[in-house]
């Protein structure tokens, strides 16, 4: 079954950051594991750090990442010489740089 899921998914990681498969999966990465980065070093710093507080980060942190990835999805890179109407966190916003805003939110 995953395997079969994988060849389903080749024709969307050919889509995405054209084709670049490591920016690809850098990208992914970035969206999803800074809440779980974050929850962790809270873990080891803050002894007050909480069951609650610990859950609410991790599901923040992949709702943001979520959306912020199904954008991406969403409004691809232009071609080369186009104007860029993507939306602004979207067009501006290195992956990079919103991998940073979700570790800190």
């Amino acid at each position: 079954v995953m395997v079969g899921l994988s060849i389903l998914w080749v024709p969307v990681i050919q889509s995405m950051q054209g084709g670049q498969l490591y920016i690809y999966i850098q990208s992914v990465a970035g969206f999803l594991s800074p809440p779980i980065a974050a929850v962790y070093l809270m873990a080891l710093l803050w002894k007050r750090n909480n069951e609650l507080g610990a859950f609410t980060g991790l599901t923040y942190g992949l709702l943001i990442g979520v959306t912020r990835m199904i954008l991406g999805f969403v409004y691809p890179d232009p071609i080369c010489g186009e104007a860029d109407t993507r939306p602004w966190l979207v067009s501006q916003v290195h992956y990079m740089y919103f991998a940073m805003f979700s570790f800190f939110s």
